[in-house]
């Protein structure tokens, strides 16, 4: 689970709220004046309806599939990678690899799910430029459909404020018509509507929709598409990790010599200093 994005997110829910709660507390009003039915829907509404004219149903929709990358971490790291192709070299020298990836140890059966395909092209005898080929293209098109999904959640991100704006507008609309006396008109006998009443309720959902365009934008969707990046990136160097991994076994590369290859990938604080 990825603590960050899990502290972080329930950190500045708890300070935006208690800032909310504190400024209304001090105006003697209810938290609930802050909410507006109306305003979120013109903000998250017409944010979702943008977004889904500029991309696929598919990758709009990638938005609830992409929570759960958000909050998970890998179970494994880099240095368990490079172990692993220490563990599959010893296994290559004795001429044991295809073994190996039959039926590997318990501590690498998920990890090998990453490297697998190129392993087994190794074990099955295919051309080294074949196999370099093949991962590469499948890095390029993983970066690219990543790529896009951030794109998602960074477009989400640049249409809220924008939906605040127009919700900003049509307050702005209804509270100089009212000003003008644009409204119906009142029943003889009945109680003159307070025109203060109605300026202020048009005048809040005006700034109410751009708090809630600010908030959705900066707080949610270019912070999860910054995390998105963040992790498509991360998978890059796995990837270079696994390729020049995959290479080093094609050679036949001596198990210590691969260790001090591939540790080149990894933090000085993470590399393996000896065979484990």
């Amino acid at each position: 689970m990825n603590l960050a994005t899990i502290i972080g997110f329930v950190l500045g829910l708890g300070l935006i709220s208690y800032a909310s709660y504190a400024a209304a507390a001090d105006a003697g009003l209810s938290i609930m004046k802050l909410w507006s039915g109306i305003s979120l829907l013109i903000v998250v509404g017409g944010a979702l309806a943008a977004t889904a004219i500029a991309f696929k149903l598919s990758e709009v929709l990638s938005i609830f599939k992409n929570l759960k990358r958000l909050i998970s971490d890998n179970p494994y790291s880099p240095a368990d990678i490079v172990k692993d192709f220490i563990s599959l070299a010893e296994s290559h020298k004795k001429g044991e690899l295809q073994k190996s990836l039959e039926s590997p140890p318990e501590s690498m059966a998920f990890r090998l799910k990453t490297s697998q395909i190129g392993c087994e092209y190794v074990a099955g005898g295919y051309k080294k430029d074949v196999i370099v080929d093949i991962l590469e293209n499948m890095e390029e098109n993983r970066a690219i459909r990543e790529e896009r999904q951030a794109n998602v959640m960074k477009t989400m991100g640049e249409y809220t404020p924008a939906f605040g704006m127009i919700g900003t507008l049509i307050g702005l609309v209804l509270m100089l018509a009212g000003m003008g006396g644009g409204g119906a008109e009142t029943a003889p006998g009945a109680v003159p509507e307070d025109p203060a009443a109605k300026l202020g309720a048009s005048m809040a959902i005006a700034l109410i929709t751009t708090l809630y365009g600010s908030i959705f934008a900066n707080f949610i969707f270019l912070p999860f598409a910054a995390k998105l990046e963040g992790i498509s990136e991360n998978k890059e160097v796995e990837s270079a990790l696994i390729l020049e991994g995959v290479k080093l076994l094609y050679d036949k590369t001596h198990p210590i010599l691969m260790r001090d290859k591939l540790n080149a990938f990894l933090e000085s604080k993470d590399r393996i200093l000896d065979e484990e």
